[in-house]
């Protein structure tokens, strides 16, 4: 059931991009398990994820926010992008120096897997979306704002440039349930982060998520043009 207390837009200039990044970072680092088992904080998360990552896809077109439309306050964010614009300009390399945040390195050797193994054909232009972050504010969830907006976007990116697929990796089971069950995702690749060892730091014998606690972490692929649930 579609909740019309809700629109849904693109994310289409540095102002609005911004406070959507703000917002993702902050979110992320309250409540999501990897950000928050890592102790990052919000303005670090921003700095070295959510705004470098916003900045490098918003000129693309395909990043999404959720506002409310009583109060216009943005209320959640999605930056996503084409996968193959993001694989051409930030090749999978194993000799570069690690990332600030060790899981921004296992999502990557994740793309790679995806590119390589899971999707078992070349990678062309508009094509496959790849969501990198999402999230909503904790007081507007519930309602179905996430999975509007996910499912807005994916529509988007299907009937205006061409994407027939959508690539994911989820860290929490409320984000596992809009891309699996509403959405019909598939899982492919699964890691396990309490046996993944950071490969580009410390030799690759360092285990930073031996103690994690929140399960698996998949590559969703999901076909845009199945029949979803609202």
């Amino acid at each position: 059931m579609i909740n019309d207390e809700y629109v849904y837009e693109v994310i289409n200039n540095e102002t609005t991009a911004y406070i959507c990044a703000q917002l993702l970072a902050e979110e992320f680092c309250a409540h999501n398990p990897t950000t928050v088992f890592d102790q990052i904080t919000s303005k670090y998360f921003f700095e070295e994820c959510a705004w470098p990552l916003m900045k490098d896809m918003m000129d693309e077109g395909l990043s999404f926010l959720a506002r409310h439309r009583s109060s216009k306050e943005i209320v959640g964010a999605v930056i996503a992008g084409d996968l193959y614009t993001y694989h051409h300009k930030h090749p999978y390399d194993s000799a570069t120096p690690p990332q600030a945040i060790a899981a921004s390195d296992l999502l990557d050797e994740m793309e790679n897997l995806f590119i390589i193994q899971d999707f078992g054909r070349a990678l062309k232009p508009n094509l496959v979306l790849h969501i990198t972050l999402a999230a909503v504010r904790v007081e507007h969830s519930g309602k179905g704002v996430a999975s509007q907006m996910n499912m807005a976007m994916c529509d988007y990116a299907r009937n205006t440039k061409g994407f027939q697929y959508a690539l994911v990796q989820i860290t929490n089971q409320v984000t596992r349930h809009i891309f699996v069950n509403k959405m019909k995702g598939k899982e492919v690749t699964t890691i396990d982060p309490t046996i993944w060892l950071w490969k580009k730091k410390d030799d690759g014998l360092l285990c930073p998520y031996k103690e994690y606690t929140h399960g698996l972490i998949p590559n969703i692929l999901i076909d845009l043009n199945a029949d979803n649930e609202i």
